[in-house]
């Protein structure tokens, strides 16, 4: 234990100089925090993944969270982006440029895999974040659909319209309840309308535990086989 998470953040930070420098506010109540540091290429992150942080400040040097990348990482910065759920993440948002940080990671299997099949990210509130990362690097055809209680808590917006004009994809923002929408937004025959050939495709679901359950049954129900299915409940 000591070893695993003492010992190796130490080793770490020793090597790539771990730091704050910058926080933004994305939405109300989310932020994202930049970490700059050095030869990040050699910690072989990929999109989806996540590592366990710990902020060496007063309050938070104690305890490490996971946050999942929320861009794809750089040689020398990367991005993690919280919601507000409670009195660690609220100190994040006070968090000052040059607070050193220790990182375990990178960890997680929710990662891009070239399939050759078209794709499809389902994403519910701020678990748009490792689905922000992966819509902007997986190769090929992506269908990118975006469910939110309101437009104030939609995040990265204008990043993923700049996105799917980029590569040429394609982003669907399903926002309101189900009484302002008129049904349920993720049912299947919606996904199926939203994305031509569904069934063979593959699909990554992140967000709330129950969203990211009902969004699995409607794309068994849709024909997309479970193997195919890639999800992740996020709650952090």
């Amino acid at each position: 234990m000591l070893w695993y998470r003492v010992a190796v953040p130490l080793l770490a930070y020793r090597k790539h100089r771990f730091e704050v420098v910058g926080v933004k506010a994305e939405a109300p109540g989310v932020i994202s925090v930049y970490i700059g540091g050095r030869r990040f290429e050699e910690l072989d992150a990929d999109p989806g993944q996540f590592f366990r942080w710990r902020f060496l400040t007063r309050s938070l040097w104690w305890s490490s969270h996971p946050f999942s990348l929320s861009a794809a990482p750089g040689s020398d910065l990367l991005r993690i982006t919280v919601k507000n759920l409670g009195d660690h993440s609220q100190a994040l948002a006070r968090l000052q440029p040059g607070t050193r940080v220790f990182a375990e990671g990178p960890y997680g299997a929710f990662t891009p895999a070239d399939s050759g099949r078209g794709v499809v990210l389902l994403a519910g509130g701020v678990g748009i974040t490792p689905l922000r990362a992966i819509f902007a690097t997986m190769p090929g055809r992506v269908t990118l659909i975006y469910r939110a209680s309101s437009e104030r808590d939609l995040v990265f917006r204008d990043e993923l319209d700049q996105i799917a004009a980029a590569r040429g994809g394609c982003v669907h923002y399903l926002v309101g309840s189900r009484a302002e929408i008129g049904g349920d937004p993720l049912s299947p025959r919606i996904l199926r309308s939203l994305v031509p050939g569904l069934d063979e495709q593959e699909a990554y679901v992140c967000g709330p535990a129950g969203m990211t359950s009902a969004a699995v049954r409607a794309l068994r129900a849709a024909g997309v086989p479970r193997q195919r299915i890639h999800f992740e409940s996020f709650e952090f």
